[in-house]
C-alpha cells in the first residue's frame, strides 16, 4: 500500500516526489521543470506526454498546477506532507567540508576558516601553481570524491550571479573558459535570475527570488548530482549518468566585484 501511494506521487521522469507539478490532458502529471527538459532535449514545440505520447494542448501554466495540485491533495494528502520533509534524509551524507587554497584563482579570498570565499580586486597570490585557476574566479573544495554519497549546502546570500556543482580533478585549470559537462564540470549557474546548467544545451531554469541557500547531493555509484533549494526544500536540477573514472571536486565560483565593492561572497554551511 505505502509503495502503491509512493508511485503515486512520484515523476515518472526524474523519480521523486512531484515539485511544481503539471497535470496533462492524457491525465498523467510531471514536474514542470521535467516537462520543460523533455521538449527541449527532444525540439519539440508540441507538449507531447513522455508516457502516452499524447499531444496537449497549452493552457496557462496557473491552471496545469491547479488541476494537478488539486487530484494530487484530495488522493494523497498525508504522504505529501510527509514529502516535506524529505530532505531531511540528506542530512546523514553531510560533508566536512573546506576549500582548497591552493586551487584558489589569486583575486579569490579565503576566510582563515577556509569555509568563506569571494573575489576582490586585487590579485592575492600571483605565484603560478598548476593546481590553481589562472583565469577562471572558481576555486575547489576538500576533500574530493570517487564513491559513496556526499551532502553540503551553500550559502548564496544576496549575490547576483554564482557558480556551483563538481567538476572532475583532471579539469583544464588553465583555460579561460569552458564549463561544460563535456569538459567535467557539472554545474548550476545564476544569471539575470535565471539558474542555468553546463549542460549541452544549456537548460535555463526559474529561480525563487528567496533562494539563499543551495543543497548538493552526490551520489557516485548513482552517477547522479541534484541541486536543492534547501531552505524551500525544493529540487532544481538534477544531472544523471555522470560517468567518470576519476576522482570528483566541490566547486565554487562566487560573484565578481561590484562597482565600488566586492562581489558577494559563498559560505560552506557547518
Amino acid at each position: 500500500m505505502a509503495q502503491s501511494l509512493q508511485e503515486e506521487v512520484t515523476c515518472p521522469v526524474c523519480l521523486e516526489i512531484f515539485f511544481c507539478p503539471i497535470l496533462l490532458s492524457c491525465g498523467h502529471v510531471f514536474c514542470f521543470h521535467c516537462m520543460q527538459r523533455w521538449m527541449l532535449e527532444h525540439r519539440d514545440l508540441k507538449l507531447t506526454c513522455p508516457m502516452c505520447r499524447g499531444v496537449t494542448e497549452s493552457p496557462p501554466l496557473e491552471e496545469w498546477q491547479i488541476r494537478a495540485l488539486s487530484l494530487l491533495i484530495r488522493q494523497h494528502s498525508g504522504l505529501l506532507m510527509k514529502s516535506l520533509h524529505v530532505s531531511k534524509e540528506l542530512l546523514r551524507f553531510r560533508e566536512d567540508m573546506t576549500l582548497d587554497g591552493s586551487t584558489a584563482n589569486p583575486f579569490l579570498v579565503l576566510s582563515d576558516d577556509l569555509r568563506n570565499v569571494w573575489c576582490g580586486k586585487i590579485c592575492h597570490n600571483p605565484v603560478e601553481d598548476p593546481q590553481r585557476f589562472t583565469y577562471l574566479t572558481c576555486v575547489l573544495g576538500t576533500p574530493y570524491f570517487s564513491s559513496g554519497c556526499h551532502y553540503w549546502e551553500v550559502e548564496v546570500g544576496d549575490g547576483k550571479e554564482w557558480t556551483l556543482g563538481i567538476c572532475k580533478e583532471s579539469v583544464d585549470r588553465k583555460k579561460k573558459g569552458g564549463f561544460s559537462a563535456e569538459n567535467g564540470f557539472w554545474l548550476i549557474s545564476l544569471k539575470a535570475g535565471i539558474i542555468r546548467t553546463s549542460s549541452i544545451p544549456e537548460i535555463r531554469i526559474p529561480v525563487s527570488p528567496k533562494l539563499s541557500h543551495v543543497g548538493i547531493f552526490l551520489d557516485v555509484e548513482m552517477e547522479e548530482l541534484k541541486f536543492f533549494d534547501a531552505r524551500d526544500n525544493a529540487l532544481i536540477y538534477t544531472y544523471s549518468c555522470l560517468s567518470c573514472l576519476e576522482p570528483l571536486r566541490p566547486f565554487f565560483c562566487p560573484e565578481l566585484p561590484r562597482e565600488g565593492d566586492r562581489g558577494a561572497s559563498l559560505k560552506i554551511c557547518s
